[in-house]
């Protein structure tokens, strides 16, 4: 789709598993999409395996101008449930400066990059590795792309180096 600056971006319910036929069918229509990720590890059969996840499970964002009149075929669409809106069944656009900042926080393949404004003593979540969801706090920047992180085990501190892009905000 040739965006301009009437196109606006909304949000679509997905149905249950719809997501890679609902991306299919919307883009062959010439609608863009656009699905935030970020890397989680996930264990299965006792094994570690760091996968991508959507931050907004269920949705994904659909541009189109508000004055296009075929916005109603997307709720037709294989792996779409509807648009969400809110008032006279008209589809409620994402504010502009929302989806700026989501968009410029992911990279070209629309992974959520690493935040680049943490600071010493914030509490951060582990997302990946053998400490995925653990809750810890920023003790030092080891390096430019490096955290030590002080991590609180049944009482004990325990102190470990990771990836800056292993993190979130708790």
């Amino acid at each position: 789709m040739t965006s301009d600056k009437s196109d606006n971006w909304y949000v679509a319910q997905l149905k249950p598993n719809g997501f890679e036929r609902a991306i299919s069918n919307l883009n062959r229509q010439n609608f863009d999409t656009f699905m935030p990720m970020r890397r989680k590890t996930v264990s299965h059969a006792r094994q570690l395996k760091e996968v991508l996840r959507p931050i907004f499970p269920g949705y994904i964002f659909v541009r189109f101008g508000s004055q296009q009149s075929d916005w109603r075929k997307i709720n037709s669409t294989f792996g779409v449930a509807r648009l969400v809106s809110f008032r006279a069944q008209k589809p409620a656009a994402v504010p502009e400066g929302l989806m700026l900042a989501l968009m410029e926080r992911c990279d070209e393949k629309a992974v959520l990059r690493p935040l680049d404004d943490l600071k010493a003593g914030e509490a951060v979540k582990m997302m990946t590795g053998s400490f995925a969801e653990f809750v810890g706090e920023i003790e030092a920047f080891v390096a430019a792309d490096r955290l030590r992180i002080l991590f609180d085990f049944m009482g004990q501190k325990t102190r470990l180096d990771v990836p800056r892009g292993d993190v979130e905000r708790a």
